[in-house]
């Protein structure tokens, strides 16, 4: 009976440690200046700085640093190796003059994801003629980058 016990402590103990290594994981923390508006989700965001961290396994938080606005925006493992290149970088889609979060790296790909197209989104992309180039921001360690325009 008491090796019984002993075997049923030792299995719940690592189950306990794998968690605890599972929720250490989720510590993505990316900073990034944005010089124009854009919309996550049905929130749009002035330009200026943010951050963005990983409260969940498929959940991004997106806050403000200036006014501290924040959003919960639920995502998905990136759909191409391209985005982990070992670069941290955003990507943003631009309807007109719209522009929204599509992508968000730090470079590894654990933490390549893609954020969900709203409703909005979908309905500039059927309505939009062609196909507008994808707005990427390379960020750099010790400060963030100015985004560059360009086509995947």
């Amino acid at each position: 009976m008491k090796c019984k016990l002993n075997v049923a402590v030792m299995i719940i103990a690592m189950c306990l440690i794998t968690t605890a290594t599972h929720a250490q994981r989720l510590n993505l923390v990316l900073r990034f200046r944005v010089p124009f508006p854009f919309n996550i989700e049905n929130t749009t965001f002035p330009a200026g700085e943010y951050e963005v961290t990983q409260p969940g396994q498929f959940t991004l938080a997106v806050r403000n640093v200036e006014n501290q606005a924040s959003v919960f925006a639920p995502v998905e493992p990136a759909a191409s190796a391209n985005k982990a290149n070992g670069r941290a970088r955003t990507v943003f889609h631009r309807y007109g003059g719209e522009y929204f979060l599509a992508a968000i790296s730090d470079g590894s790909w654990q933490s390549s994801y893609d954020f969900w197209r709203s409703n909005k989104e979908k309905e500039l992309a059927r309505n939009s003629p062609t196909r507008q180039p994808e707005v990427v921001s390379v960020l750099s360690k010790p400060s963030p980058v100015t985004a560059d325009v360009g086509r995947k």
